[in-house]
């Protein structure tokens, strides 16, 4: 019984989470408090303040969730994308359009809003210490341990992923993809180049 019980605090928990970070994605940080997530979740006012008492406590455990989102949506794109594709771009590609999906972008959307909200900026910094760590792991993973091990893989991964982060963050701004998909092509070239020497 008492399994069952955790089981159903867990689903509830859960809910509570992708209520709020689908929210986040589709409406914005703005959209964002414990009754709105309270009302999507479809949750009563207890059940979420037994979660998460402070919109503060909710955010610190959203980011991690919405991690966990886009660690999905990093294999779910590298496994469409298939073997036949040049390993680099095909990493590259699958960073990129990851990041480019709903749980990126809500993650973007609470960066955005921590510039002007000190209480949000102080609630994100201890849950995306732990965010970096795991984004870093998963690049790893798409990269594979012969270019892990090269000398010059830390630099040019936390690089990877600053080229890569802006370029999804703009893409609300643009009206194709071509000139993300230049981006990609000419860092997969530097990226050869600086992975290339002194191995």
């Amino acid at each position: 019984m008492a399994g069952r019980r955790e089981e159903q605090k867990r689903a509830t928990r859960v809910r509570i989470l992708d209520a709020a970070a689908d929210l986040l994605a589709e409406q914005g940080y703005r959209a964002l408090s414990t009754l709105s997530v309270q009302r999507a979740a479809n949750v009563s006012r207890g059940a979420l303040l037994h979660h998460f008492p402070t919109i503060g406590a909710l955010i610190g455990e959203l980011v991690g969730h919405l991690v966990a989102r886009n660690e999905a949506a990093v294999r779910e794109v590298a496994a469409g994308l298939g073997t036949g594709t040049d390993p680099l771009r095909r990493a590259l590609t699958a960073l990129y359009e990851s990041m480019a999906r709903p749980a990126a972008q809500a993650e973007f959307e609470l960066w955005a809003a921590a510039r002007t909200d000190p209480a949000l900026a102080e609630a994100l910094r201890a849950a995306e210490r732990k965010a970096g760590r795991d984004l870093r792991r998963v690049v790893d993973a798409l990269f594979g341990p012969d270019m892990v091990a090269h000398p010059r893989y830390p630099a040019v991964r936390d690089l990877t992923i600053a080229i890569l982060r802006g370029t999804a963050m703009s893409r609300p701004l643009r009206t194709s993809e071509r000139a993300a998909a230049a981006t990609i092509d000419r860092w997969a070239e530097a990226m050869t180049v600086l992975l290339a020497q002194g191995h």
